[in-house]
């Protein structure tokens, strides 16, 4: 039995990007499901989870951010990449190089917690895709 909210990201992401590889979609449901995005709308949540799992998952974002880049610099070289993957995935919406998600995080300032830790520190402690706090579907 799914809940309405994960029909609702369901429906979102077959409509943002309808070629998502099936893993991809999986890890992408599992970080919409995180505390900090349940209580954005659905569309919303499922593209800063899109392009939360991108940037990490399908960039270099993470060795810039080693190498010293800051966040924001980082994003700029990552940005066109991450459309390619989008252009892949033939998603019906790309990032905008002059705007990013930084408008959407400034809108819902606590979705700015996707980028401090995207695989840690989410309440997941055991690893099973759900915070503590979370109720697993049956």
């Amino acid at each position: 039995m799914t809940t309405k909210f994960q029909q609702e990201i369901r429906k979102a992401l077959n409509q943002l990007v309808p070629m998502v590889p099936l893993e991809d979609a999986e890890a992408i449901k599992d970080i919409a499901r995180r505390r900090h995005l349940r209580h954005l709308p659905a569309s919303i949540g499922a593209w800063l989870a899109v392009t939360t799992h991108i940037r990490h998952n399908h960039t270099d974002y993470d060795d810039l951010l080693d190498e010293g880049y800051d966040s924001d610099s980082a994003r700029f070289f990552v940005l066109e990449a991450m459309n390619d993957v989008l252009r892949d995935w033939q998603s019906t919406k790309l990032l905008d190089p002059d705007e990013d998600e930084i408008s959407v995080l400034k809108a819902y300032p606590r979705a700015a917690e996707l980028d401090k830790d995207p695989d840690n520190g989410d309440g997941d402690s055991d690893g099973d895709g759900y915070e503590e706090d979370d109720v697993e579907p049956e």
